[in-house]
């Protein structure tokens, strides 16, 4: 009996921390699927990850929003300026086949290559 409900406890904390990790990020207007649907797309999400898949054509520049910590899996060659508030602009080179880990950020995103920026942005809700 003891062990039944440790066990339903933990699930039912783990159900109140997804459920207000999904309502913190739905509600949050620096949201890229709020400010930026047309360059991120919803892949897949539960209550430990949101993964997001990102198309940034050339020329682009998505407007400022928020991620939380997380990685990028890059699957394109691509140049990118990207303006972190307070910080100034700084233009990287993205290869296909790699990734990067980055803490949270708010920050807006300029394809200033000749190719589509696509990538595989995971989030940790935690």
């Amino acid at each position: 009996m003891k062990k039944t409900l440790a066990i339903a406890t933990v699930f039912a904390a783990l159900a109140l921390l997804g459920a207000r990790a999904v309502r913190s990020q739905a509600e949050d207007p620096l949201d890229p699927l709020r400010v930026a649907p047309d360059t991120h797309k919803l892949a897949f999400e539960n209550v430990f990850v949101r993964v997001l898949d990102v198309h940034v054509p050339p020329g682009k520049t998505e407007p400022r929003h928020r991620h939380p910590h997380g990685l990028s899996v890059y699957f394109t060659d691509w140049d990118v300026k990207v303006t972190v508030d307070g910080k100034p602009a700084q233009v990287n080179s993205r290869k296909s086949g790699t990734f990067a880990w980055s803490d949270a950020v708010v920050h807006t995103v300029e394809n200033v290559g000749k190719t589509e920026g696509r990538v595989l942005r995971i989030e940790l809700k935690y």
